[in-house]
């Protein structure tokens, strides 16, 4: 609920600083005292239009600052915890500054936020009646939210919203998988042909490295044999000057020395290791010659593979060692490809599970809404009545055009409409165009859904306009009760409208030195006595006035 009002250098306000408590709250005052210059500061606050002709004149910027207590506003506390701006406390502070050439910034717990942000926190908050702005009444998801909280829908609506989350999420799935599809069928004939081509040639993974190897072998054989031949003459063969002979001569001459020096031994063992690895060679080599045969057929064949393969590699744009990974490449597509008509198939099959779940808890949720919304017509019908509108009827009209396929809000959107006269045919609450008669259909609205209601703040202003006696009397003893649920500020002319209030603010005018400056300030019992005999008495107040005055707070 809202707990404290602070303002500073807003047009006739110098400094005012209000505490407001819990129930009924009523605000009087003379004519031009201020009155609205309160609601048009709180209204400021929560993120209404501001220029720069609202500062106090001769001042640079007008500051407002709103408290909110939010222990028992969890959709708040949850709003501030989504959007990180500080929820240590149960306390919120609202603020915003408006600069006289027409800037203003405002503020959530003391971060800089945009009006956006600040309006749709506040509408968790607080509602303003009346001829003002915030009047979230007139929107059409309020007032579906206020029918399903008289009917206790939350069960079902949350299962209608889970449920739709799921069948949009499906059919994004679709819709992505059947353009892919789509454009992929050419595709997919493209990589059957082009498959079928490469897997004629049965290729073997580095199949093209290990044929150039080969080639190479087979295109040089007599020149290999040659070379072989001659290097194995020099290792070994040569009777009288052969490698290893000369090695092991080499080893002889330096092993003869005897010596222990470091040094020595080192080549000793360097040139053994020489003889044990020539000696390896020279068998590899000897092995490898007693196998190899020259085989102009094979030759033949290697050269035409290669051939061929260089020229699936032209026609596909890749080197010919890349056409064995292009084949796997083109399988895993084309299996993928297959996957995804299963995938799709999948997926209508949980499609068609969800709509036919969808719409089971949709009809639900509507039959709950329609079965609860000729109760709830009538009570605010009856309400209306007593409040000087016996001619007013309301009515909730479920239309089910232009939704939404299915929507998180259900089947139908729902608007609240209202007929003032005889022969008048309703129409929407936000076309009613008088300020007073909106306040009273809002005070209806509000005192036939006050238990579910969970805005904590509701601010009532002009709530007695075209009312006057007994009607009166029925309006603040309606504000009064709704105040033992939710913190009403109420802004009144009447005396009984204004007995009826747990807390009472007088707001008055004072000038000086060419200057006005608007004061506000709570009356104790003998200040609600005077202020209700000035609103019951004319220029002279008689003690017969006071009297009734004093009558009417005892009667509360």
């Amino acid at each position: 609920m809202l707990t404290q009002i602070d303002i500073s250098q807003l047009a006739t306000i110098e400094k005012l600083h209000l505490e407001i408590e819990k129930g009924t709250t009523i605000i009087t005052g003379e004519t031009g005292a201020g009155k609205s210059v309160l609601i048009d500061a709180i209204e400021l606050a929560l993120g209404s239009r501001a220029t720069g002709d609202m500062v106090r004149a001769g001042e640079e910027k007008a500051d407002i600052s709103l408290s909110f207590d939010l222990s028992h506003i969890i959709e708040a506390k949850h709003w501030l915890e989504q959007h990180e701006l500080n929820v240590e406390s149960d306390e919120c502070i609202i603020r915003r500054t408006i600069h006289k050439d027409g800037r203003s910034r405002s503020y959530i717990n003391g971060t800089p936020t945009t009006l956006q942000l600040l309006r749709s926190l506040s509408d968790l908050l607080i509602n303003i009646h009346g001829q003002h702005e915030h009047q979230a009444l007139f929107k059409p998801d309020t007032q579906r939210d206020m029918l399903d909280k008289y009917a206790g829908n939350t069960l079902l609506l949350n299962q209608v919203f889970s449920l739709s989350q799921q069948w949009h999420a499906l059919s994004n799935q679709i819709s992505t998988l059947l353009k892919s599809n789509n454009e992929s069928n050419s595709r997919s004939d493209f990589l059957k042909f082009q498959l079928a081509e490469l897997e004629e040639l049965q290729l073997q993974e580095n199949e093209f490295e290990n044929l150039e190897i080969e080639h190479k072998q087979l295109a040089n054989s007599g020149e290999l044999l040659q070379n072989l031949n001659l290097a194995l003459h020099h290792i070994s063969e040569n009777e009288e000057h052969n490698a290893i002979q000369l090695l092991n001569h080499s080893l002889d001459a330096i092993d003869s020395l005897q010596s222990n020096n470091p040094k020595i031994n080192a080549w000793i063992d360097n040139l053994k290791s020489c003889v044990i690895q020539l000696s390896d060679a020279e068998s590899e080599m000897r092995h490898f010659l007693d196998n190899f045969e020259v085989d102009p057929e094979r030759l033949t064949w290697v050269e035409e593979r290669i051939g061929t393969l260089f020229d699936k590699a032209r026609k596909h744009k890749v080197t010919p060692n890349e056409l064995f990974a292009l084949q796997e490449k083109f399988s895993t597509e084309l299996i993928a490809m297959d996957t995804s008509e299963e995938r799709l198939s999948e997926l209508y099959k949980n499609l068609n599970i969800i709509e036919n779940d969808y719409t089971l808890a949709a009809n639900k949720l509507s039959a709950s809404r329609k079965k609860v919304a000729k109760k709830l017509t009538q009570e605010i019908t009856d309400i209306i009545h007593e409040l000087a509108l016996p001619h007013g009827q309301f009515h909730i009209n479920f239309i089910s055009t232009d939704i939404t396929p299915y929507s998180a809000n259900g089947l139908e959107k729902i608007i609240f409409e209202i007929s003032m006269n005889i022969g008048q045919p309703l129409q929407a609450l936000a076309k009613v165009a008088s300020g007073g008669e909106l306040s009273r259909i809002s005070l209806a609205i509000h005192m036939a859904t006050a238990e579910q209601h969970t805005i904590p703040s509701l601010i009532f202003d002009e709530v007695d306009v075209g009312i006057s006696g007994g009607t009166a009397e029925i309006v603040g003893k309606l504000l009064r009760r709704l105040g033992k649920t939710h913190q009403l500020l109420c802004i009144t002319h009447l005396p009984q409208v204004a007995a009826q209030g747990q807390q009472h603010l007088l707001v008055e005018k004072h000038h000086k030195q060419n200057a006005s400056y608007t004061h506000v300030r709570k009356l104790n019992t003998e200040d609600k006595v005077k202020e209700l005999s000035r609103m019951l008495g004319g220029v002279e107040i008689t003690q017969k006035t006071i009297e009734h005055a004093r009558e009417m707070l005892e009667k509360i």
